[in-house]
């Protein structure tokens, strides 16, 4: 498929369509009532099931946690797990491994790490986990003021004038 990936149209609302472009009225939406719990296979990975236990709470209080992104998440927390692995084993044992009678050669954990690596960044861009990609989402401003309250209230201490 070539071409621009297509927006979910969660992510288009909540980034704002400045063109006004047609929102799809047919796209599948899933629910987020899900269970945060741990995923099964993750029960004897302790990196991996960390991950989990750290963003799956966060994804579902955001709305980018569904029913249907387990999957996604679950593949992120076990390829953290990997890289986590790798860069330990790395920090250990150092960048060069020696052999028998030949040249030091690369530690293939540097492979293994990189790849690893690759993998969560590609995974992390498709929640908005990243910097750059969490700017392209908007959501509602949680500070603004209740127009309807401060109509009854006042807008704070300067109504209050004796």
């Amino acid at each position: 498929m070539r071409g621009r990936k297509p927006v979910p149209t969660v992510l288009r609302i909540a980034r704002g369509n400045p063109h006004q472009h047609k929102i799809s009225d047919d796209e599948p939406t899933p629910s987020t009532a899900i269970d945060l719990a741990a995923p099964e296979l993750l029960a004897t990975d302790a990196d991996a099931k960390r991950a989990w236990d750290e963003l799956a709470p966060m994804l579902h209080r955001l709305g980018l946690l569904t029913e249907v992104d387990r999957a996604a998440l679950l593949l992120y927390c076990a390829t953290f797990a990997h890289w986590q692995r790798a860069t330990r084993h790395l920090q250990r044992y150092g960048l060069v491994i020696k052999r028998k009678r030949k040249a030091p050669m690369p530690s293939p954990y540097v492979a293994i790490a990189n790849q690893m690596q690759a993998q969560c960044r590609a995974l992390l861009i498709e929640f908005g986990l990243t910097p750059v990609s969490r700017t392209r989402v908007h959501g509602p401003k949680h500070d603004a003021p209740d127009r309807e309250e401060e109509r009854f209230f006042g807008s704070g201490p300067r109504n209050n004038r004796a």
